[in-house]
């Protein structure tokens, strides 16, 4: 009997939800709500708010004509009943196991069930207090404040929610991003949700089955990726270049103290300009470049940048003996992706090593392609060379772990090769990239 409400059911990751909203009660015509105390004993009603909320992320849409979001509510008891028939047929515990916010509407967009997931992320004590209000109520966005309740302002027919549900309850499944602007005793919160809506019938009545995520963690990263690393490239790169004219013109002494911040500002150009890298390549949007270069070069330069790195103080960073007596290697492939995949290996390398250890770079041509290695003493345990690879695991400590996972993702993915290691406590480590000859 679960069949037309589990089918419905998207694939979506745990949901954990990152603002906690509580609500007030709707107007008097709400039931049950008229009689139920508002979500949180110290909820009272705010005056309009203002803002933008509830608008539809992305491109501007045409508005919905108002009456479409206006159907009159129901009676207590009719929400009541209604909530008791949702409430059979979804056999008990089945639509607690969903893990984010899931809620079934009525055709006037009255909530009729609400799962413990839901009931938290309204800020409610029990699903009771969240039945007979609408979504926009019981997250207290300010343009339900405004007017007669959710869908009642102007600004409703662009909120990303409403055109879900409506939508749905026009024939289509329906699925968008909405922005909504929530304010709660004088207090302005944004969210970020993604709303799946589903339409479903029951006993000879609609329903629409609602999932809510909680997207604003991404949209913080489009915002960091988008708009922060880009400004923060350009102001770093900004400053590197003022301090190497500063060292050209002032004394020994200040000359040395321009170097140093224009070493730091160049690092930190690095850093962010790998992070840009990685989004790109996580979002599939990276386009790959074409360059020919020397494999020579390329490591002759990794070996200038890092030896004098902090990261390499005490200990030594050379090339192979053979690669350097070896003939040169012409490589057509993107330079910077192979160039800071084995920046990222060399890096960890250096760090996992002890004062006065060598870390030892090159490269073999064999089978069509050059493998470069990048070789340490130090050996990698069995539990950690099970997760290697592993997106942020690192035994460094948190926020950390995207070296050698993103070493793997550029060649694999983009650059058409392969990255492997193996580590022994005779042989140490040692990390080993494949890329094929054109």
């Amino acid at each position: 009997m679960y069949g037309p409400w589990v089918s419905n059911l998207p694939h979506r990751q745990v949901f954990v939800p990152r603002r906690r909203s509580a609500s007030r009660a709707p107007s008097d015509s709400a039931a049950p709500g008229e009689h139920a105390p508002p979500c949180g004993s110290d909820v009272s009603a705010d005056s309009p708010g203002r803002g933008d909320g509830g608008a539809l992320s992305g491109a501007v849409q045409e508005p919905l004509e108002p009456h479409k979001a206006t159907a009159n509510r129901l009676s207590a008891a009719e929400i009541r009943r209604q909530a008791d028939a949702v409430r059979a047929h979804l056999g008990g515990r089945l639509a607690e196991t969903i893990p984010i916010p899931f809620i079934v509407l009525n055709e006037a967009r009255q909530i009729v069930y609400a799962n413990g997931h839901a009931v938290r992320f309204f800020g409610c004590a029990t699903e009771e207090e969240a039945l007979g209000f609408r979504p926009g109520e019981r997250i207290f966005c300010v343009h339900s404040q405004e007017m007669g309740g959710c869908g009642e302002s102007p600004a409703c027919g662009h909120c990303g929610n409403v055109r879900a549900v409506l939508g749905v309850q026009e024939g289509a499944v329906y699925g968008a991003e909405s922005r909504v602007l929530t304010k709660h005793h004088g207090l302005i919160n944004a969210l970020n949700l993604q709303v799946d809506a589903a339409g479903t019938k029951l006993d000879e009545e609609h329903y629409t089955i609602v999932y809510l995520r909680d997207i604003s963690r991404e949209k913080d990263r489009e915002l960091l990726e988008r708009v922060f690393l880009h400004d923060a490239v350009n102001a770093l790169g900004g400053i590197s270049g003022a301090m190497r004219l500063l060292g050209d013109a002032v004394d020994e002494k200040l000359r040395e103290l321009a170097l140093a911040v224009e070493e730091r500002a160049s690092l930190l150009v690095r850093e962010a300009r790998f992070m840009q890298l990685l989004f790109s390549a996580e979002s599939t949007d990276l386009m790959v470049m074409r360059d020919v270069f020397s494999a020579r070069d390329m490591l002759e330069e990794l070996r200038m940048l890092y030896s004098t790195n902090v990261f390499a103080e005490g200990r030594h960073l050379v090339l192979d003996p053979q690669t350097l007596s070896a003939p040169d290697i012409t490589l057509t492939t993107d330079r910077a992706l192979l160039q800071r995949s084995l920046e990222n290996l060399v890096k960890n390398a250096l760090e996992a090593s002890r004062p006065g250890q060598t870390v030892t770079m090159g490269y073999l041509s064999t089978g069509g392609a050059v493998h470069f290695f990048v070789r340490s003493e130090p050996f990698i345990p069995r539990h950690v060379q099970l997760q290697m690879f592993q997106r942020t695991f690192s035994t460094k400590g948190r926020g950390r772990g995207l070296g050698t996972y993103s070493a793997r993702l550029f060649v694999t993915n983009y650059l058409g090769g392969t990255v492997s290691f193996e580590s022994t406590p005779e042989e140490g480590t040692t990390f080993y990239v494949r890329i094929p000859l054109e």
